[in-house]
């Protein structure tokens, strides 16, 4: 029974984390959904356009590299706490598993599936809002809001995942009817960006580590064949004359 509930406190542990990593690039694709309902939702105004696919472009490429700017750093801070991680397992395996250094957290340690489950997390807002889009499509295209609670619950999903829903509503408007389930596809799109940039954020930190590694053998390299001067001491007949 203690071995389980190790393991659920392990699972708790590494979840919390992926989802605390969630939150900056979340709420950036949140700010983007915001945005682009700003701009391009106006009273008699909604149907689909170039200017709308414009800053459709611009709010999703502006929050996918936030999101890739983010993941990156947080790729290279993983590594480092897997270097640590890796010389406390090292320490206790020489002295033993009661010796302890600093307050290292090991579902801090960078695994490769981590960035795709971090994404997986601010992927399921778009999820969440394309099956509710989806499944109440006849109510918000038919704009048959009746109900002050589905109008205020389309607004928030317009707020949360804008960018990925306001397209497919402006097409509607303009009596494309294409269905609303397709805008869950769009949640692969910060899957897949932060967990590549995820793993090149770790080999990026990797790499300088080496590339500082390397630099440091080198300059202790040349300073240990570096020719050392005599010194002379100063007594007569002992230094090189000195040419006039």
């Amino acid at each position: 029974m203690a071995k389980f509930k190790n393991t659920i406190k392990k699972i708790g542990r590494q979840v919390w984390e992926l989802f605390k990593s969630s939150i900056p690039a979340a709420i950036m694709y949140f700010c983007a959904g915001s945005i682009l309902m700003m701009l391009t939702m106006k009273e008699n105004e909604i149907l689909w356009d170039g200017g709308k696919l414009a800053w459709t472009l611009v709010c999703a490429i502006a929050a996918a590299a936030y999101n890739g700017l983010v993941t990156y750093a947080q790729g290279g801070t993983a590594y480092e706490n897997l270097v640590s991680g890796n010389l406390k397992r090292t320490s206790m395996d020489d002295y033993g598993g009661g010796y302890r250094i600093s307050s290292h957290k090991y579902a801090k340690e960078y695994r490769a599936w981590k960035g795709f489950a971090i994404g997986a997390f601010i992927g399921v807002y778009t999820l969440i809002v394309g099956i509710i889009f989806g499944c109440n499509q006849a109510a918000i295209d038919g704009q048959a809001l009746q109900s002050t609670g589905m109008a205020v619950v389309v607004i928030v999903c317009f707020l949360i995942s804008g960018w990925s829903v306001l397209p497919i509503y402006y097409m509607n408007a303009s009596g494309m009817a294409v269905s609303y389930f397709l805008s869950c596809l769009f949640a692969i799109v910060p899957v897949i960006v932060t967990g590549a940039f995820y793993i090149i954020g770790a080999y990026g930190r990797r790499n300088k580590a080496i590339k500082a590694q390397e630099l440091a053998d080198r300059a202790a390299a040349a300073e240990a064949n570096k020719v050392k001067k005599i010194n002379y001491g100063g007594l007569p007949g002992t230094k090189p004359k000195k040419r006039k």
